[in-house]
């Protein structure tokens, strides 16, 4: 439905008659179209934090090393938010509803920013009071590469696939570099 006709179509009675069920039924689960919107959003951030947490493993299932695990996290990061716009958009650019705190939105929030956090302290191997702000540093350049690459704004700056798919490969590479480097810090 969001899909279709935004937030704004969003209604438990809409629901209920696309879904062929009594215009109360969704009551039963849901108290309020708030409650709806923010359920959608926590599953769309345990999604994203699943798959955060997946890039530790290679396609065999094997661990990766700390460095190889941080780097795929990002290009994770990236792909999910390539293929799952609609859930992209909720997380990050949507308010949240007055209820989000009641189901725990904030600690699903948490969850992803955790899986990077445990990343960089991997690689550092010291948690200290950087810890936190670097890992927003990262969060931070990462979502902002996702957000230009899915922007109207990057289809008008006249970048060919080629160079497009460069840009990103080297700002990943700049936050290789600061993060990188700054572990012998």
């Amino acid at each position: 439905m969001i899909a279709s006709g935004g937030l704004e179509a969003l209604s438990l009675r809409e629901v209920a008659r696309r879904l062929g069920i009594s215009h109360q039924a969704p009551y039963k689960h849901f108290s309020s179209r708030d409650h709806l919107l923010a359920e959608v959003i926590r599953r769309c951030l345990k999604d994203f934090a699943d798959a955060l947490r997946s890039s530790a493993f290679d396609e065999a299932g094997q661990p990766r090393t700390a460095e190889d695990a941080m780097r795929t996290l990002g290009f994770v990061y990236l792909d999910y938010a390539a293929r799952h716009p609609l859930q992209y958009r909720l997380m990050f650019g949507t308010p949240w509803p007055a209820v989000a705190h009641d189901i725990g939105l904030a600690e699903d929030a948490r969850a992803a920013f955790d899986v990077l956090r445990a990343r960089l302290n991997a690689i550092r191997k010291r948690d200290d009071h950087t810890l936190d702000l670097d890992a927003m540093f990262v969060w931070s350049s990462i979502h902002g590469i996702a957000s230009v690459v899915e922007s109207e704004a990057m289809r008008h700056l006249n970048f060919s696939e080629d160079k497009a798919r460069e840009a990103v490969l080297h700002a990943v590479r700049m936050i290789d570099r600061i993060v990188f480097e700054d572990r012998h810090a």
